[in-house]
């Protein structure tokens, strides 16, 4: 048996070989990213396309021959349009949390967490003023992070404490705090919380706690969960019922 020390050509041999897997490990991996994507498109794009025609076809059953439907007819069609825009939401909920990869290795600029913030209010504008919503944030710094993952988390997590509000008018505060190796972000708001048997199960795909008592495909907070630890965070909630909710993550910094 040698036991000698390596030498210099065995270590460059170590470190090539080394390179060469590294390599092949993140093109593979770019191919599966790749390959997932244009599978989620190709299957929500034909499963939706269907879904517009069952749309399409009963309304204009609807407006051709509603004078001839009794009233359980006219309510059967309404289930099934209401059933469409189901599937349909979540299809589309399903699209985009199968894109929410990111290749391990990427290296991210710093981006604006306020300027994503500000974006993202723009888009909820009309649910905002629809439900008197006041949304306040502390300064809030960059942070290595692809720019529409963080609108997308921000979008999310504001949307649902517009969701989930209880009988006043929703109040949301975002705010960050800079730790020694991270970022920590909260998204307060005062709306109906959560039961702490259900904090983790929450962030599970399809995972619903109220029904069809409110809107939503239960992919939500799967998608927030997804963009954090893909980014090398944490993210969990601190609520009880009736008290509001926070939610919390955490990005490298």
């Amino acid at each position: 048996m040698d036991n000698s020390p390596p030498t210099s050509e065995d270590l460059q041999r170590l470190r090539a070989t080394i390179e060469e897997l590294t390599a092949r490990l993140h093109s593979e991996q770019k191919s599966h990213y790749e390959d997932l994507h244009e599978f989620a498109y190709a299957v929500s794009h034909d499963l939706r396309e269907p879904l517009r025609i069952v749309s399409s076809y009963t309304q204009l059953l609807d407006r051709r021959y509603r004078a001839a439907l009794d009233g359980e007819a006219q309510e059967f069609m309404q289930y099934i349009l209401d059933a469409v825009t189901r599937m349909d939401r979540l299809l589309a909920d399903l699209l985009t949390y199968s894109h929410q990869f990111r290749a391990s290795g990427q290296v991210l600029a710093p981006v604006d967490a306020e300027a994503a913030l500000a974006g993202v209010l723009l888009t909820l504008e009309k649910a905002i003023h629809e439900s008197r919503a006041e949304i306040t944030h502390d300064p809030l710094p960059s942070v290595p992070v692809d720019f529409n993952q963080l609108s997308q988390l921000f979008r999310q997590l504001i949307a649902n404490a517009i969701t989930f509000r209880g009988t006043e008018a929703p109040c949301i505060h975002i705010s960050a705090a800079e730790q020694d190796e991270s970022v920590l972000f909260s998204v307060r708001d005062n709306g109906i919380g959560i039961e702490p048997r259900f904090h983790e199960q929450i962030f599970g795909v399809f995972k619903r706690l109220h029904g069809r008592e409110y809107p939503g495909s239960g992919i939500g907070l799967a998608i927030c969960k997804r963009i954090v630890e893909q980014h090398g965070g944490k993210i969990w909630v601190e609520s009880e019922a009736g008290q509001g909710a926070t939610f919390r993550f955490t990005f490298p910094n």
